[in-house]
């Protein structure tokens, strides 16, 4: 399935003309789009990206690839504990899910939901019984009380692996009953106790402690008769939508290898996904990443994969690029967060990269504004977008520039 830029335009579609499936939809802030058709979802992405890129010059027009499932196709989520306001005499005291459209201080208390997987509603059900059970209070934002404070899912797709990790602010925890919660309602095959010691909102733990399993799980990614196995841990960056991901990865890999590359510098690599990806394609694949943890992932899964001629450094891009520009890559690869580029790296690649630059993007807006940079000194040749995010706004766009 996919849209071109000649397919008709949405201008006079209705903002509601399709039958959306969650019955929290217009409430939760998840899934914005799900009234739409999907092809519908894809036209919109489409010109959105052609509209942040317009002030390009010579923009090729684009081809957009759908996602190959859109329900059940994220690979994490991460919900939030909340407390029951008015309170009610006689309960319940718990509630657990995710953040009400524009409300950041509520919680919605999800009853259903079709992103990550059909076992995902039983699980919140049952934790949200545990907690009224044991008597916990949630964590609450305004008095920064609390103790329960984030439910986090990570699925590997792959490998059917699957994490569960319940961060809280410090105190005690039952975990014999949380462990036989989760067990009851959720396959997972590995358990995490996070720490947040902190006052801010974010689901991310100052220490962790592994209640059962490995403490991580593994995707498996294939590209035609190559396996890439990946090592993802409680805080690693992956792909959100797993499936997708791997068509997305498939691409670059056939960029790549069109380019004979003997070096390939891949910036922002994270867990080392698309370095790795592209390993065997290379005889000096590096990958570099400002989060030492995140090196140490991409370290493992090198081990994991047997790709020993790979190379991560830790530091920020911006400061390390001139240095490793100096090993004379034939392609340079960028997936930055959604901020996009540090300013001083994509002036140092406009004016000192190799022939070939492929540039991964989340976000049009730092896409265009970073390809605005890179124009000093390349064009763009091809351009891909990928759906990694169904019903909702966000979409994943592929780039291929050339030195001029």
């Amino acid at each position: 399935m996919s849209a071109s830029s000649n397919s008709p335009r949405l201008k006079s579609e209705p903002a509601v003309n399709h039958a959306a499936r969650c019955i929290h939809f217009g409430v939760c802030g998840g899934c914005s789009m799900q009234d739409r058709p999907y092809e519908g979802q894809l036209q919109l992405k489409t010109e959105r990206v052609q509209a942040c890129l317009s002030v390009i010059k010579a923009i090729p027009a684009p081809r957009t690839q759908a996602s190959p499932d859109i329900w059940f196709y994220r690979n994490k989520m991460e919900f939030s504990f909340g407390d029951v306001y008015p309170p009610q005499a006689a309960g319940p005291t718990v509630k657990l899910g995710l953040k009400p459209k524009g409300r950041w201080y509520e919680i919605l208390d999800l009853q259903e939901c079709f992103l990550l997987s059909q076992e995902t509603a039983g699980l919140l059900a049952g934790v949200r019984a545990w907690a009224e059970k044991e008597k916990l209070t949630p964590y609450n934002g305004h008095k920064k009380t609390g103790f329960l404070r984030h439910l986090v899912l990570r699925e590997a797709k792959g490998s059917g692996e699957r994490m569960v990790v319940l961060v809280t602010s410090p105190g005690e925890l039952p975990e014999a009953s949380f462990l036989e919660a989760v067990r009851a309602a959720y396959p997972a095959t590995t358990v995490l106790w996070g720490v947040n010691e902190k006052a801010a909102d974010v689901a991310v733990s100052d220490r962790l402690r592994v209640l059962a399993g490995p403490g991580h799980i593994t995707e498996e990614l294939r590209f035609g008769e190559r396996a890439l196995r990946l090592r993802i841990s409680p805080h690693s960056f992956f792909q959100t939508n797993t499936h997708a991901a791997n068509h997305l990865y498939s691409l670059l890999r056939d960029w790549v290898r069109a380019e004979g590359a003997n070096t390939v510098l891949d910036l922002y690599c994270g867990g080392g996904g698309i370095t790795l990806s592209v390993a065997d394609l290379c005889r000096k694949p590096v990958g570099v990443e400002s989060n030492p943890a995140a090196v140490a992932d991409a370290r493992a899964n090198a081990a994991l994969n047997g790709s020993d001629h790979a190379e991560f450094y830790s530091g920020a891009v911006e400061i390390l690029l001139p240095a490793l520009l100096a090993l004379e890559p034939q392609v340079v690869i960028c997936d930055p967060p959604r901020a996009g580029m540090h300013a001083a790296a994509a002036a140092a690649l406009a004016a000192g990269g190799p022939r070939t630059v492929i540039y991964v993007s989340c976000n049009p807006k730092s896409l265009a504004r970073d390809l605005e940079i890179l124009a000093a000194g390349y064009g763009v040749e091809r351009l891909e977008i990928c759906d990694l995010f169904p019903h909702t706004e966000h979409v994943e766009t592929a780039v291929l520039l050339r030195r001029k």
